[in-house]
C-alpha cells in the first residue's frame, strides 16, 4: 500500500494541507491578537462618548437602517464615521481574513469527510484512514486544531470586540454587497460566546460545547476519533493544549460528570501527595546526577556510547518531573476565585516541597546537560562513518603486520614462523576489511563473531606468552569493539531525545520564571551562557506547528516561522534586559559623580591644588560601577551567536539593542516628566524647565560617551539615532490629531518592536512632550497678552511691559532636544498652521459670504473703489462707514490671523537658531545645501524659461529630499510656504484689505520700536497681523495679493488727497500704517523693493 504522507496519495496530501493550514491560522491569530485596535474594547468614557454611535456589536443587524440614519442625520459623525474607516480598514480586513480562514478550514474538513464517505478516493474510507497510524493522528490533529482555533480567538479576542470589528468590516467594506460573501456565516461561527478570561469570571452555560457546535460536524467522526484516542492517551489534571495553552482538567470538567467522576479518583489527597511526594524526591535525587554529568571532562564520547539508555532515561526522568512541576505550580492554571483549586494547588506545593529557584535551577541543568548531549551526539552522528572506517582500517593493518611476523620475514623478538598463523591472520584481516558500512546489521554480527575469534586464537595458541603479539590482538579487539559501538550511533537517539526534551508546555509559564532568570544573572553575568542552552531547549517548541506546515511544502512555513522565533527572540531580550538596566543603573551613580562630586580638571593647576583635583574616593567609586559594567558586558558576550528558530541572535547586536532599548525608556520617561507645565504659573516654567532638562540629556550624553570604550559601541551615532527617533515619534504622534487617517505604531517608521518607544498617558490636551512645549511656548507669546518687538527678537507683556521671553529661548530647546527637537517643533506648528488656515477658510465662507448684508457691504465698497488707479472721492468717509458695518465679523478674522502669523514668526526664529547652529557646528554641510539649493533653483527656473532644458522626472525624489535637509539646516523662509489647496474666493482682496484698515486705528507708530498697539484692552501685535496676512494671501493666486496691495496703495492716494485737499499738515497714523504694512510686506517676503511699486506708484511723498 502506498504511503498515506507519499505525494502521490491524494488522500494523505489532502488532510495534511488541511492540518498544515490549521497551525498557520492559529499563528496569524496569536500575531493578530497583539494588534486588536484599543478603541474597539470601549472603555474609556472618552472613546464611549466619541466612538458609541458609530461602532456597533451584532444589535446592529437587527436594525441597520435605524442604525444609518442615525449617522446620517449628524454631518459631524458621518465625517467621524468615514475617518475612522479610513484608520482601521486595513487592519479590520487583515481580522475579518483571519476569522473567514477559520470558516473555511472547518468547512474543507466537512468537505473532507464527505469526499471520503463518497468514495472519492478510491479504496479510502474514514474506517481505512483512522486503521492507519499516519492518517489517525491527522484526522485527529484537524479535528484538535479546529477546537484550538475557536479557544485562542476566545481567549485572546473578546466576543464583544469580535462583534464590534466585523460590523465594522460589514460597514466598511464591500462584502456587504458581494453575493458569494460567506460573512453571515463567518458573524454565526464567531458570535460572542460570553466567555471571559478575566480572573473570576463565571463560565457561560454549556461552554465550549454549545460554541464548538456551531457549524456541525458528523458526530461519527467525532466519536470515531474519541474511540481512537481513549485508549492511547492519559493526561494529568493540568495540560497543555496548544503552545503553552494550559487548561485545568478540574474546572474544564466540571459540568461533566462522568469526565468529572473519574478525574475525581485521581484527585484524593492521598493521590495528590503520593504525585507531589513522587516528583520532589524526583528533582532531589536528579539534581546532583545531573550535575555530576556536567562537570568539566565528564561526557566523553566512550562514556556517552557505553551509557546511551541511562543518559536517555535519565534525561526523560529530568524533562517528566519539570513539565509535571511547571504545569501542576502554574499560577495560570488554577482561578483564584475558586475554593478547590485553592486547595489543590495548596497542597501539590506542599507536598512536592516546590522552590521555584530549584525547580529553575532543575531545568537550566537538564536545558544545558541535553544540549551538550545532543551537540556530541551530532558530531559523532556526522563522523560516523568516517571513524568506522577508520578503525576497519586500523583492525585490518594490525591483522596484516601480525601475518607478515608468523611468516618469519618481519623480525620480531622471538616469534617462530608458523604459516597456519600466518594464513589466519591474513583471512581476518581480509574479512576485516570486508565489512560493509552500508548493511549495518551483518556488518555488526560479524564484527562481534571477529571478536571471539580472536579471543580463542589468542588462548588456543597460547600467544599471552607474547607481549608485543597479545598487545596487536587487544588493539585489533578494541578497534572492533569502537566499530560496534559507532555502528549504534542512530540518528533515533535524537528524535527520542527531541521527543523528550519537548518545552513547547512552557511556552506562556516560563514568563513566571523570568525574574529568577534576571536575578541570577544580575548576580553573575556568566549565566547566560547556561541560559543559552534553556533558550535552545525552549526553541525546540517551534517544531510543534512547524512539522505539517513543512511536510506539504506550504508557503506559510516562513511567515509562522517568524512568528513564533520572533516571539521567542522577544522572549530571549526580555530576560537579557536586565543586563543594560543593571549597567544604566551603574551609569546614574557615575552621571551623579561626574556632575555633582567629581570636579573638572583645568588645563592649568597649581601643584598645591592637585590633591584637591584628586577626589581619590569619588574616582574609585567611578572606577568600580565602570568595572561592574564591563562584566556585565562580558557576561553578555560569552553567549555565542545562535540561531533561535530561524532568526539569528547575536550577542553583540543584543547587547546594543538593549542598551538602546535602556536609553529609549529613560530618555523617553525624562522628557514626558520634565516637560510637564503648569499654565497658571507666573512666570512661565518654560526657561526653568529647559534648563533643567538640558542639564539632565548632557548628563545621558556624557555618561553615555564615558562608557561607549567598556562596552564596545559607537556611543555617539546610538546617542543621535535613538534620540531623534523618540523625538520624531512623538512628533508624528502629536500631529496624528490633525490627520485625518491616522499613523498607527505598526506603521510608524520610527517605532520598533525589539526598541519600543513608549507611550504615557495625556496630562493636558496634548498627547506628548513636543506638544506640551509647543503649547507653552505659544500661550506665553500669544499675541492677545504679548508685544513682539522685530527688531529686538523679544516678546514683552502688554501691560506690564515687562520682556516674557526672546530668542534665547530657541536656543535653550537647541541644547535640550537639540536639532531634532527644534524641526519636529517645525513641524509641528505646520500643522497647526494649516488647521488654523482651514478654520480660517471654513469661516469666511460661512460666517462672510453667506451673511448678504456683509456681502452687499463689500459690494457696494468695491464699486465705490474702482476703478484701482483712481482715487477714492471722500475716501475717510467711505473706509470709515465700510469698516464700522463690517465690525463684528472682524474679532474672529483678527484671531485666526493673528494664530497664523504668531505660529510663522516662531517658525522663522526656529530657522534662524537651525541655521546659525548649522553653520557654527557643521560649516560645510551649511555651505554644500545652499549651494546646491542654488543651483537647484537656477535649473528650475532656466528650465521654465526654456522647456527644453533638464528638469526633475516626476519619480524623481531629488527636490523632496533636499527639502527635509535644507528645512533641518534652516535654510528655508516659512513665509513662502504653501500650507493648503485653495479655490477662488469672491471678494478676497477686499475683504483682506477692509479687515486691515479697520486694524489701523488700534495701533500707532514708534520710531524706536515700529507698530504698536495703542491701549492694552485693544491688543493687536503687529508683527503676527502682518505675516498672518501675508501667509494667507501666500495660499491663493498671486493676482490676489497685487488687488490686496494695489487697494492699500490707493487707500494711501486717497487719504493722502483728501489731507492735501484739506491742508492738513500732518500725515494721518491710519497712512502711516499702510505704509508700514508695505514696508514690512517687502522686508518680510525678500522681494525686491520695486514690488512695493505695485502699490505706491503714485504714493512718493
Amino acid at each position: 500500500m502506498v504511503d498515506f504522507l507519499a505525494e502521490n496519495n491524494l488522500c494523505g496530501q489532502a488532510i495534511l494541507r488541511i492540518v498544515s493550514r490549521g497551525n498557520a491560522i492559529i499563528a496569524e491569530l496569536l500575531r493578530l491578537s497583539e494588534f486588536i485596535p484599543a478603541v474597539f474594547r470601549l472603555k474609556d468614557k472618552s472613546d464611549q462618548q466619541k466612538y458609541g454611535d458609530i461602532i456597533c456589536d451584532f444589535s446592529y443587524f437587527k436594525g441597520p437602517e435605524f442604525y444609518e440614519s442615525k449617522l446620517e442625520a449628524k454631518p459631524e459623525l458621518q465625517d467621524l464615521d468615514e475617518e475612522f474607516r479610513e484608520n482601521n480598514i486595513e487592519i479590520l480586513t487583515r481580522f475579518y481574513l483571519a476569522f473567514e480562514s477559520v470558516h473555511k478550514y472547518v468547512v474543507d474538513l466537512i468537505r473532507y469527510l464527505d469526499d471520503l464517505n463518497e468514495g472519492v478516493y478510491i479504496q479510502q474510507t474514514l474506517e481505512t484512514v483512522l486503521l492507519n497510524e499516519d492518517g489517525k493522528q491527522l484526522l485527529c490533529e484537524a479535528l484538535y486544531l479546529y477546537g484550538v482555533m475557536l479557544l485562542v480567538i476566545d481567549q485572546k479576542m473578546e466576543g464583544e470586540v469580535r462583534e464590534r470589528m466585523l460590523v465594522s468590516y460589514y460597514r466598511y467594506s464591500a462584502a456587504r454587497s458581494s453575493g458569494d460573501s460567506n460573512l453571515d456565516d463567518i458573524c454565526k461561527l464567531l458570535r460572542s460566546t460570553g466567555y471571559s478570561s478575566h480572573p473570576g469570571a463565571k463560565r457561560p452555560p454549556n461552554y465550549p460545547e454549545s460554541y464548538f457546535q456551531r457549524v456541525p460536524i458528523s458526530p461519527t467522526f467525532l466519536s470515531m476519533v474519541i474511540g481512537r484516542l481513549r485508549s492511547d492517551d492519559i493526561y494529568n489534571q493540568v495540560i497543555s493544549i496548544y503552545m503553552g495553552i494550559t487548561v485545568n482538567l478540574v474546572e474544564a470538567w466540571e459540568p461533566y460528570k462522568a469526565a468529572k467522576t473519574a478525574l475525581n479518583y485521581t484527585l484524593d489527597t492521598a493521590n495528590i501527595r503520593e504525585q507531589a511526594g513522587r516528583y520532589a524526591a524526583s528533582v532531589e535525587s536528579l539534581r546532583p546526577r545531573v550535575q555530576q554529568s556536567l562537570k568539566e571532562g565528564f561526557l566523553r564520547e566512550e562514556i556517552i556510547l557505553d551509557n546511551i539508555p541511562k543518559l536517555l532515561n535519565c534525561l526523560r526522568d529530568c524533562n517528566v518531573a519539570i513539565r509535571w512541576l511547571m504545569l501542576h505550580t502554574a499560577e495560570s492554571a488554577y482561578d483564584p476565585n475558586n475554593k478547590r483549586l485553592r486547595q489543590i494547588k495548596d497542597q501539590v506545593i506542599n507536598d512536592s516541597k516546590y522552590n521555584p529557584k530549584i525547580l529553575f535551577q532543575l531545568l537550566l541543568d537538564t536545558a544545558q546537560f541535553e544540549f551538550i548531549l545532543k551537540e556530541m551526539f551530532k558530531q559523532m552522528l556526522a563522523e560516523k562513518q568516517l571513524k568506522w572506517e577508520s578503525y576497519k582500517k586500523e583492525g585490518s593493518e594490525r591483522m596484516m603486520e601480525l601475518a607478515e611476523v608468523f611468516s618469519g620475514v618481519k623480525p620480531l623478538t622471538r616469534v617462530e614462523k608458523n604459516e597456519n598463523l600466518q594464513a589466519w591472520f591474513r583471512e581476518i584481516s581480509k574479512q576485516i576489511e570486508s565489512l560493509n558500512y552500508e548493511d549495518s546489521t551483518a556488518a555488526g554480527r560479524k564484527t562481534v563473531q571477529l571478536i571471539q575469534a580472536l579471543v580463542e586464537v589468542q588462548e588456543f595458541h597460547q600467544l599471552e606468552s607474547n607481549l608485543q603479539v597479545s598487545q596487536f590482538l587487544a588493539d585489533t579487539r578494541k578497534f572492533l569493539h569502537q566499530m560496534i559501538r559507532t555502528i549504534n550511533i542512530k540518528e533515533e537517539v535524537l528524535i527520542t531525545m527531541q521527543i523528550v526534551g519537548d518545552l513547547s508546555y512552557a511556552w506562556q509559564i516560563i514568563d513566571s520564571f523570568t525574574s529568577i532568570m534576571q536575578e541570577s544573572i544580575r548576580a553573575n553575568p556568566s549565566m547566560v551562557t547556561k541560559l543559552r542552552a534553556t533558550f535552545l531547549k525552549l526553541a525546540s517548541a517551534l517544531d510543534l506547528p512547524l512539522l505539517r506546515i513543512n511536510q506539504v511544502n506550504s508557503p506559510d512555513l516562513l511567515s509562522v516561522s517568524q512568528f513564533y522565533s520572533g516571539e521567542l527572540v522577544a522572549y530571549v531580550r526580555k530576560v537579557l534586559q536586565i543586563i543594560p538596566e543593571s549597567m544604566f543603573t551603574s551609569l546614574a551613580k557615575i552621571i551623579k559623580l561626574q556632575i555633582h562630586d567629581i570636579m573638572e580638571v583645568p588645563t592649568r593647576l597649581d601643584k598645591d591644588k592637585l590633591k584637591d583635583y584628586a577626589q581619590l574616593s569619588a574616582r574609585y567609586e567611578v572606577a568600580k560601577l565602570t568595572h561592574a559594567i564591563s562584566v556585565f558586558t562580558e557576561g553578555i558576550l560569552m553567549m555565542k551567536t545562535t540561531l533561535v528558530g530561524i532568526i539569528k541572535v547575536d550577542p553583540k547586536q543584543l547587547l546594543e539593542d538593549g542598551i538602546r532599548k535602556e536609553l529609549v525608556k529613560r530618555v523617553a520617561y525624562a522628557l514626558h516628566k520634565g516637560l510637564i507645565f503648569n499654565p497658571k504659573a507666573k512666570p512661565s516654567e518654560l526657561m526653568p524647565k529647559l534648563k533643567e532638562m538640558a542639564a539632565t540629556m548632557d548628563g545621558f550624553y556624557r555618561s553615555f560617551e564615558y562608557i561607549q570604550d567598556y562596552v564596545s559601541i559607537y556611543g555617539l551615532k546610538i546617542w543621535q539615532e535613538e534620540v531623534s527617533r523618540i523625538i520624531n515619534y512623538n512628533v508624528e504622534q502629536e500631529c496624528n490629531s490633525f490627520l485625518r487617517t491616522k499613523i498607527q505604531d505598526w506603521q510608524s517608521v520610527y517605532q520598533s518592536t525589539h526598541i519600543p518607544i513608549p507611550k504615557y498617558p495625556s496630562v493636558d490636551e496634548s498627547a506628548t512632550f513636543i506638544g506640551r512645549l509647543c503649547r507653552e511656548i505659544l500661550r506665553i507669546t500669544d499675541p492677545k497678552t504679548t508685544c513682539y518687538i522685530d527688531q529686538l527678537n523679544t516678546w514683552y507683556d502688554v501691560r506690564t511691559h515687562q520682556e516674557v521671553t526672546n530668542n534665547r529661548l530657541f536656543s535653550e530647546i537647541q541644547d535640550t532636544l537639540g536639532t531634532f527637537g527644534l524641526n519636529g517643533l517645525d513641524r509641528l506648528l505646520c500643522f497647526m498652521i494649516v488647521k488654523e488656515l482651514q478654520n480660517f477658510l471654513t469661516v469666511f465662507q460661512k460666517n462672510i459670504l453667506k451673511d448678504k448684508a456683509v456681502v452687499d457691504i463689500f459690494k457696494a465698497l468695491l464699486t465705490a473703489v474702482n476703478p484701482v488707479k483712481g482715487i477714492v472721492a471722500n475716501a475717510s468717509k467711505v473706509y470709515a462707514n465700510a469698516a464700522a458695518k463690517t465690525q463684528k465679523i472682524w474679532p474672529a478674522y483678527l484671531e485666526a490671523i493673528m494664530k497664523v502669523g504668531q505660529m510663522q514668526v516662531l517658525r522663522q526664529q526656529i530657522a534662524n537658531e537651525l541655521n546659525y547652529s548649522c553653520k557654527f557646528d557643521s560649516k560645510h554641510l551649511a555651505a554644500a545645501l545652499d549651494n546646491l539649493n542654488k543651483s537647484l533653483l537656477s535649473d528650475i527656473e532656466a528650465h521654465y524659461q526654456d522647456p527644453s532644458l533638464p528638469y526633475p522626472k516626476e519619480d524623481n525624489t531629488l527636490l523632496y529630499e533636499i527639502t527635509a535637509y535644507l528645512e533641518a539646516a534652516g535654510i528655508h523662509n516659512p513665509l513662502n510656504k504653501i500650507y493648503i489647496t485653495t479655490k477662488r474666493l469672491p471678494y478676497f482682496p477686499i475683504v483682506n484689505f477692509l479687515f486691515l484698515i479697520a486694524q489701523l486705528p488700534k495701533l500707532q507708530y514708534n520710531k524706536s520700536q515700529g507698530m504698536t498697539c495703542r491701549r492694552a484692552a485693544d491688543q493687536v501685535d503687529w508683527a503676527p497681523l502682518v505675516l498672518g496676512l501675508l501667509t494667507l494671501l501666500k495660499q491663493f493666486h498671486s493676482r490676489y495679493t497685487e488687488h490686496f496691495l494695489a487697494l492699500i496703495g490707493q487707500f494711501i492716494r486717497s487719504i493722502m488727497e483728501q489731507c492735501t485737499s484739506q491742508k492738513i499738515p500732518d500725515m494721518p497714523s491710519d497712512v502711516v500704517g499702510a505704509l508700514m504694512f508695505l514696508e514690512d510686506y517687502v522686508r518680510y517676503t525678500k522681494l525686491p523693493r520695486k514690488v512695493g511699486n505695485i502699490a505706491m506708484r503714485f504714493c512718493i511723498l
